[in-house]
């Protein structure tokens, strides 16, 4: 009994063990999965190992390139789904793109994030299985902000063939970067007017070249930057209302749109007019048909009546006026 007892201890021992390593290398799998790097020769081959062999679809990491794809679209409602209004292109959302317009490092990142799905050594040049690699260099974010741009200094007024200036153009802060979606563009909310001494000069051949005067040419420097809607209220035509939250245009037709929706055989919503348009034609009409644009398809041609020329009415009711003119008729004085 005693035996039996000693080999159901090991038994399950054995057991346990085998489990902790199957845990353990799914656990590094999903580390690996997670957290890993995954280097430019390794790109596609980590892809293709991830699909299923019996799974056209795919999986794996291909699977959530997909997903990853879909969710770009952006959140929806049940009753607007982008199928009737396009895509939507919402990217990560306006507020979060906004949100990671202000981060200035890989660090500040990383304290957003969850803290489990990050493996320091992947940020580091710490052995393991990244040894003899080249791990990389983080590079710096392009943010919004004032960068250095090349700007002409030509004087407006500056005309003649022997006059040149200097310099020629120069370096000035303009608002550029990344604001993470396109939805979103990086323009001057703060500007300031520079006026640049700009030397005119007179060329004189067989001479030295004549100073003629300082000209002042002004030029606009970008102070400070943001992320703003690259889509305006002003862009938004008598049909639409602006969603600020969104930066968009939003149709108030609603009604014409589901209308559109049920004839989508021939048409289809546009979004950016609010109306409703014909498809695009695949084929021509026949003889004897035209195209009509508020049906969408070709119609029979209506057969014109032939009108009678103007000048014919005219003649003939000046000849029934004439046949109602009475000629006079001379009158004779009889005698006493």
């Amino acid at each position: 009994m005693q035996d039996k007892t000693v080999a159901t201890v090991r038994l399950a021992a054995v057991l346990a063990m085998v489990v902790a390593l199957v845990h353990g290398q799914q656990s590094a799998d999903d580390r690996r999965h997670v957290g890993a790097i995954i280097f430019p020769d390794e790109l596609n081959d980590r892809y293709e190992r991830d699909k299923p062999a019996n799974d056209g679809g795919g999986g794996g990491l291909a699977k959530e390139k997909r997903e990853l794809a879909h969710a770009s679209d952006g959140d929806y409602l049940d009753d607007d789904p982008p199928s009737v209004d396009g895509p939507a292109d919402y990217d990560i959302g306006i507020a979060r793109a906004r949100f990671l317009s202000e981060i200035k490092s890989t660090a500040d990142l990383i304290g957003q994030l969850d803290p489990d799905s990050i493996d320091a050594r992947i940020f580091n040049d710490a052995g393991g299985e990244y040894t003899g690699r080249d791990m990389g260099e983080n590079p710096k974010p392009a943010s919004c902000e004032p960068q250095p741009e090349l700007v002409s200094l030509r004087p407006e007024n500056l005309t003649g063939t022997r006059y040149y200036y200097f310099p020629t153009c120069t370096r000035v802060n303009r608002c550029s970067g990344c604001c993470n979606t396109n939805q979103l563009v990086c323009e001057a909310v703060t500007t300031r007017k520079i006026l640049y001494k700009v030397m005119i000069m007179e060329y004189r051949a067989g001479k030295k070249d004549r100073f003629s005067h300082l000209e002042l040419v002004p030029t606009e420097e970008h102070v400070k930057c943001k992320c703003l809607c690259r889509i305006r209220e002003s862009h938004c035509n008598e049909l639409q209302v602006y969603n600020p939250n969104n930066c968009r245009c939003e149709c108030t037709n609603r009604e014409d749109r589901n209308q559109c929706v049920q004839e989508r055989q021939l048409k289809q919503w546009n979004p950016d007019t609010c109306r409703c348009e014909c498809l695009p034609r695949t084929e021509e009409c026949t003889s004897g048909s035209h195209y009509d644009r508020s049906a969408c398809k070709c119609l029979p041609s209506q057969q014109q009546q032939q009108t009678p020329w103007a000048g014919w009415a005219r003649n003939r009711t000046l000849e029934d006026r004439r046949r109602l003119i009475v000629k006079p008729m001379p009158v004779t004085s009889g005698s006493n």
